[in-house]
């Protein structure tokens, strides 16, 4: 099962110290919950908000309750010490099927 992940966030500066200092954390403490990251990217836009995309993936097909493990863990609780949580507006999560590889 793979997943994009939307995460938007009030300003570039924001999704910046995001991916900076909280997604490389994710992409070490996802994976003890069976969650694989297989990619991070920001958007580039000229407008006041920025989205960080995210694709994930596991073998199983409760992804949606394996994340919610996760966020319930003190493995997320560290990884995102220090940022405000304000700055993220909103997450959109999209199960994808894959056609092609």
């Amino acid at each position: 099962m793979k997943q994009l992940r939307i995460y938007t966030l009030k300003d570039k500066k924001s999704a910046k110290e995001y991916l900076s200092n909280h997604w490389t954390k994710h992409m070490k403490s996802l994976p003890k919950f069976g969650i694989n990251v297989d990619n991070v990217f920001m958007e580039k836009n000229s407008l006041d908000y920025c989205r960080v995309f995210a694709i994930v993936s596991t073998e199983k097909d409760n992804l949606i309750e394996m994340n919610k493990k996760y966020m319930n863990s003190n493995d997320f609780i560290d990884d995102m010490s220090g940022f405000n949580m304000d700055n993220i507006i909103k997450v959109e999560d999209i199960n994808l099927i894959e056609f092609y590889k």
